[in-house]
């Protein structure tokens, strides 16, 4: 039903209101419609009525008069540009759905369709659910004249239960359970040939291409279509040697150990066995997947990736999910690295930049890549060759679908595996302590008694956690911790002793021993002058990364002083929306930082489990400490990690190539 197959819903929908029109209220909200703002738009729309659209696209002089030459011949040219989402807008708002639709969920249908999406919604209403919860099209549909026995009601169903199952990061789901799904929300309606609706929906999506078979299940066609594409390209490239030519002949063996060697012996501590092997693997196959626990030496491995590269005359391109993550890793290769995201961008459309046959194009920070974004970067790596790295022990995806943690496990991926931790020295207790969590066994922590190496636990109850936290800060700046070198991290926003809470109680206690009303960073009023803070946004031109932190300094009249990642930076009022207070973070923001001591609270939480506590500890160097719910705890160690435990067919589908 829509071109992918899949329901990227993000947040709840913002419907649009009923009043203004539909047309008003876009031209007031979107930015591309420079210098029209509410009042504007309302004069429009008080002018023209319900022939808005046309005078927009007839450039009346009228128009002009209202806006201004500038405003309106900008409006002009973004009206012809964006006509295919305004078509829609109309035809929404003359059926009376259009407030229910939204505004948000119009325009991504008129970018998935263009100048179809009328006709596409004409033809089928229930394409709707690619987009929207199911009450929310069923209504919308029903309103539209469609039967509630319609077959295109009862494929939506199915979709809807699939993308549901999205949400949920599986790809993949029991046909029993798909139709049991679908009988829900179909609502009681017979299927037409007498048997269970749930049967009769399946069979029909089955039909209409609205769903995949595999197996004993079903998946969105989306997803099935990714995990066969990257199952069919994986494969190929495990087997396969770098790509070459004249200008890049063959390595043999002997030439690639021999380089590994001169590498090993620029280094101030000698590799192991296993990070040699890691090096010399990225030039014998075209995929290879590096595992290794923190602190392991990836690093230094994918350093040597780098310079041996270098020396064959190929090209290495190195990535992460993150801005914070491809800074650090420029950091401490010596050498440029980008996010994913500006990756893919700057390697499509006509002016895209091709990969060079034989480069290596290194992932970092893998086990987070989900199904979809692996699948963007292998359609665009040509003749090049793949390294994914990352530890299998830290956090999976946010999105659906498994990928490095398929990989890393499967006999016939090239791979190698770091399992010497180096990072923590063994005397502080952190290696240990992180072996038995990332192995299921709860270790035995002893109490908090300052600034000392190690581990130790606090028991405290929910509400009591933020109070346990600061006297362990004023404990360990009275032990002497410099500021700078603690963080908390927390796996979760909400509750007393989540990130919201526990940021706004300390910028609480500053504003409050400080009288520090006057210090609010300008269009803040919860960030003042002494707050520490994360940066949210990529902005390459001020090397600022999503996830880099730092400290408002000062605040002057019209802006704020930060050091951020070591650096100065003046942000105006208008950057206040691209910073939040960063007394604590969340392990995603945290994973692949470090701090020489890092504060964990523990409470009960539905996303809890040994992945996000590991990743926790794993950031700390040499101390860490643990609040809360010691039976939690426990409990999240010694289960198996919920996230890991996802419905996929990567796995299924790579035993079909190799086997």
């Amino acid at each position: 039903m829509n071109p992918s197959g899949l329901a990227p819903r993000t947040g709840r929908e913002v419907p649009m209101p009923a009043t203004p029109g539909a047309l008003e209220a876009y031209l007031a909200e979107d930015r591309d419609f420079r210098g029209i703002g509410p009042a504007r738009a309302a004069a429009l729309a008080a002018a023209f009525g319900d022939e808005l659209s046309d005078a927009l696209a007839r450039k009346r002089p009228e128009v002009i008069a209202i806006l201004g030459d500038e405003t309106a011949t900008n409006a002009f040219a973004t009206y012809e540009i964006k006509s295919p989402e305004i078509e829609l807008l109309d035809w929404l708002e003359g059926r009376g759905v259009a407030s229910a639709v939204g505004t948000r969920t119009a325009i991504r249908i008129a970018r998935c369709w263009g100048h179809d999406g009328v006709d596409a919604m004409k033809d089928n209403p229930y394409l709707l659910a690619s987009f929207l919860p199911w009450a929310t099209t069923d209504r919308v549909c029903r309103a539209l004249g469609i039967e509630s026995d319609d077959p295109r009601r009862a494929v939506a169903a199915v979709e809807a239960t699939l993308y549901r199952r999205l949400d949920r990061n599986h790809t993949w789901m029991p046909r029993a359970s798909a139709e049991a799904g679908a009988t829900k929300l179909l609502a009681g309606v017979a299927a037409p040939d007498g048997r269970p609706a749930g049967a009769w929906a399946v069979d029909r999506a089955l039909e209409a291409g609205g769903a995949e078979p595999f197996g004993d299940g079903i998946q969105p066609m989306g997803a099935a279509a990714m995990e066969a594409f990257l199952a069919a390209e994986l494969s190929r490239f495990a087997a396969e040697a770098p790509v070459s030519d004249l200008a890049m002949p063959p390595l043999a063996a002997d030439e690639i150990d021999h380089a590994v060697a001169e590498y090993d012996r620029t280094q101030p501590h000698r590799l192991t066995v296993s990070q040699k092997a890691a090096i010399a693997l990225a030039f014998q196959r075209r995929l290879t997947v590096l595992g290794g626990y923190a602190g392991s030496g990836k690093t230094t491995s994918v350093r040597g990736i780098c310079e041996l590269a270098e020396r064959f005359g190929r090209d290495t391109v190195l990535t992460a999910l993150s801005g914070r993550a491809a800074q650090r890793m420029a950091q401490s290769t010596g050498r440029p690295a980008m996010t994913i995201a500006r990756f893919l961008k700057e390697t499509s459309g006509e002016a895209a930049t091709r990969l060079h046959a034989g480069s290596i194009l290194v992932i970092d920070e893998a086990s987070m890549v989900d199904l979809p974004l692996l699948w963007q970067v292998v359609r665009r790596i040509g003749e090049s060759s793949l390294v994914l790295v990352g530890d299998p022990a830290q956090l999976p995806p946010i999105g659906f679908g498994l990928t490095f943690h398929v990989l890393i496990e499967h006999p016939a991926i090239p791979k190698t595996i770091l399992d010497r931790v180096m990072r923590q020295s063994a005397e502080t207790g952190i290696p240990a302590v992180a072996e038995a969590i990332r192995n299921g066994r709860c270790p035995e922590l002893g109490p908090f008694r300052g600034l000392v190496p190690g581990v130790t636990f606090i028991g405290a109850g929910p509400n009591e956690a933020f109070d346990a936290i600061f006297d362990v800060g004023a404990r360990l700046a009275k032990d002497g911790l410099r500021r700078g070198d603690a963080q908390i991290i927390a796996p979760v926003n909400a509750g007393p002793a989540g990130i919201l809470a526990i940021n706004r109680r300390f910028h609480e206690l500053r504003m409050q021993a400080g009288n520090g009303a006057s210090r609010l960073v300008p269009g803040r009023a919860d960030i003042a002058e002494g707050d520490p803070v994360i940066w949210t946004r990529n902005d390459y031109e001020r090397d600022l990364m999503n996830g880099s932190t730092g400290r408002i300094v000062e605040v002057r009249k019209d802006h704020a002083i930060a050091v951020i990642d070591g650096h100065e930076h003046r942000l105006s009022a208008a950057d206040s929306n691209l910073i939040e207070l960063a007394y604590a973070v969340s392990v995603h923001k945290a994973q692949g930082s470090q701090w020489p001591l890092v504060i964990v609270p523990v409470y009960r939480s539905r996303i809890l489990d040994r992945t996000l506590v590991y990743t926790a500890a794993t950031r700390a160097s040499q101390q860490v400490v643990f609040v809360g719910d010691r039976n939690v705890f426990r409990t999240a160690v010694e289960m198996p990690p919920k996230n890991l435990t996802r419905d996929v067919t990567l796995a299924s589908r790579l035993r079909s190539f190799t086997e």
